[in-house]
């Protein structure tokens, strides 16, 4: 039996028959959170929203203090917007852990990093950075975890994303109504685990199953297109969010 075969068979006795599997595929898809029509007026593609990393407890004093955060020039490519938003990703620090303030830019000036009161971390002094003003710094309505992302270069998403994920990958991996309404499956998915077989339909003819320690998604024929262990939904979910959406070409 080969590993397609021994698939298969998983998923025949998952499904018990092809009429249940079908019955599944004609039932309708989990409820999400955003209607078609609020969806459709999001612009994934604008990115202009800076998630900007905090790395001590003097720097995160002086951004909140004087209403500002920096970062080096050279970390905002061309390819970039400059951006009309900055949110904190706070990491590392006395505080808990997330993404919990953002505010709205007034001013961008560009200033050697010598001219910023704060501790440098590596010598560099007459490095160019963005200084950007902010209005006032506000709480998200819903603070955003830090998962399967790492401190480092500055981040780019959209303001829909930061006032709607929950998790830091999400803003990174997310880039179309599409795998918007993917990564909401997942969540539930991962949500829901316990010891009964779960099975959701995705899309028109594609249903995703977890049973016996394994996500998979299935086509209406039965064909696994993807597989991968249920811990990954935790341990990597941007990975699994990305091989999914590339399976159902989304």
């Amino acid at each position: 039996m080969n590993e397609k075969d021994e698939i298969l068979t998983a998923t025949a006795e998952e499904a018990n028959s092809t009429a249940e599997l079908a019955a599944l595929l004609d039932a309708p898809p989990a409820p999400l959170p955003c209607a078609d029509g609020e969806l459709g007026a999001v612009d994934f593609s604008r990115l202009d929203v800076l998630v900007g990393t905090v790395r001590s407890d003097a720097q995160f004093d002086y951004c909140m203090e004087a209403k500002t955060y920096y970062v080096p020039a050279k970390t905002v490519t061309a390819d970039d917007l400059l951006p009309s938003v900055i949110a904190l990703y706070e990491e590392g620090l006395t505080r808990k852990s997330g993404i919990k303030r953002y505010g709205r830019i007034t001013e961008t000036r560009v200033v050697k990093r010598a001219d910023i009161p704060v501790p440098m971390s590596r010598p560099n002094p007459e490095e160019a950075y963005y200084l950007f003003s902010v209005a006032d710094w506000v709480y998200l309505d819903q603070p955003i975890a830090i998962q399967d992302t790492d401190r480092g270069r500055p981040m780019f998403t959209g303001e829909f994303l930061l006032t709607h994920c929950r998790r830091s990958y999400q803003l990174l991996t997310i880039r179309s109504p599409e795998t918007y309404r993917l990564c909401e499956l997942l969540c539930h998915l991962t949500a829901e685990i316990g010891d009964k077989p779960i099975f959701r339909r995705i899309g028109e003819r594609h249903l995703i199953t977890v049973a016996d320690g394994r996500l998979r998604l299935l086509n209406a024929e039965g064909g696994c297109l993807y597989t991968c262990p249920v811990t990954m939904l935790t341990d990597s979910p941007a990975e699994v969010l990305r091989r999914v959406a590339g399976a159902l070409g989304v």
